[in-house]
């Protein structure tokens, strides 16, 4: 088997030859796997890719709206306009506004770099979007007004790069209740949905009605795949957040995609155990960047006992283990494939931030040799040794 037929073998249920060992292939590590040749081998002895957050398979626009962005460097510039390049991939902060019919939001938040998070400020003091009730009103015009349209030919652009090294899925939006945490922060978050349910449930249901077209055309586009990036963690999604605003949207999103012979993975990769019960209620196909401790609270043996062959899991090999040096690593690795054992409807890969890019450079090869000797389809259930 090839990586590609390895993978969607194992989404689908059937037998690998081999336990898949997966990577994000994303842009860095793309370029990282085409120049560093050690690592580059990799790919001929079985590292299989995933462009988790490469590809969506729609274009979006609003009409009447405006967004202006300004970015803070402060003193990190020079007259060289070399300087001024490199001064922007520096920590800066950045200021910005959205303008709508319906009103003005205005936003600030600290970056690390020119990246993808200067638009999505996660879990900081003053980087969320919705602040009070008065932009709800732009985000409800903004989710009402917003136009989606296919556009499939990244995805097939990208397919070409990958090849049989991987899957290209659609990257598609949060889903409703993970996209208003990321927009809120948990703070308002939890506060307006005590203190002002209604509004609350107004927004919800707008984003829900807009995603389903998003997930629409995703389920219609030439991928095997459909990927939804929600970061779920119990300690923030309780378990009756999960019931009455989750688990609804999964299972209708879910029809939609299986309608079109597509698989549905959903990237959770916090604390599952107090919403374990409700995920097996989901049609969600498979859990994905699932952790098991140290740093999550759900072993891969409580997951399978819970939710049998109905889920298949995709295990994100726990990062601060690299840290214990390659013993360490191989030893985790040996422990979560004879979890897994006999290695039915079970991935691995690399799915959150190791502590440097260089330790990820040291654990993979570590992780993908310790796969390849032990990981064989099927698993015997012995002890692991070191």
């Amino acid at each position: 088997m090839n990586a590609r037929e390895r993978m969607i073998a194992v989404l689908r249920h059937e037998q690998p030859d081999t336990i898949p060992f997966t990577i994000y292939a994303g842009t860095r590590k793309l370029v990282g796997l085409s120049i560093y040749e050690p690592w580059r081998k990799l790919l001929d002895k079985g590292l299989c890719l995933f462009a988790a957050e490469s590809v969506q398979a729609h274009t979006v626009s609003c009409p009447g709206t405006s967004m202006d962005v300004v970015h803070h460097y402060k003193t990190s510039t020079s007259w060289s306009p070399v300087d001024i390049l490199m001064s922007m991939t520096k920590p800066h902060t950045v200021t910005g506004s959205i303008r709508t019919p319906a009103g003005v939001n205005t936003f600030s938040a600290a970056v690390e770099s020119l990246d993808l998070s200067v638009m999505a400020p996660w879990f900081q003091d003053q980087g969320f979007l919705i602040k009070s009730l008065e932009d709800y009103a732009v985000f409800t015009y903004l989710a009402e007004k917003a136009e989606y349209q296919p556009n499939y030919d990244d995805i097939d652009q990208f397919k070409m790069i990958i090849g049989n090294y991987g899957i290209v899925p659609a990257f598609v939006p949060k889903s409703p209740v993970q996209a208003m945490i990321m927009l809120m922060g948990p703070k308002q978050f939890s506060l307006d949905y005590y203190m002002h349910r209604k509004e609350f449930n107004d927004l919800y249901k707008v984003i829900y009605k807009k995603d389903l077209e998003a997930y629409k055309i995703a389920a219609e586009s030439p991928v095997e795949v459909v990927w939804g990036p929600d970061n779920v963690t119990s300690v923030i999604t309780s378990p009756t957040i999960f019931k009455e605003y989750s688990l609804p949207f999964y299972n209708e999103v879910a029809d939609i995609i299986h309608k079109h012979g597509k698989i549905y993975v959903v990237h959770m990769d916090g604390e599952l155990k107090a919403l374990a019960d409700l995920i097996a209620q989901t049609r969600i196909d498979a859990i994905e960047s699932f952790t098991p401790p140290p740093v999550g609270n759900f072993t891969i043996e409580e997951a399978r006992a819970k939710w049998g062959n109905k889920k298949v899991i995709w295990a994100n090999f726990p990062e601060p283990v690299c840290l214990q040096g390659e013993r360490a690593v191989r030893q985790k690795t040996r422990q979560m494939l004879t979890s897994a054992a006999p290695g039915d409807d079970f991935l691995m890969g690399i799915s959150e931030g190791f502590p440097s890019f260089l330790h990820m450079l040291n654990a993979v090869p570590t992780i993908l040799r310790t796969i390849n000797k032990y990981g064989r389809y099927p698993i015997p259930t012995s002890k692991p040794g070191v």
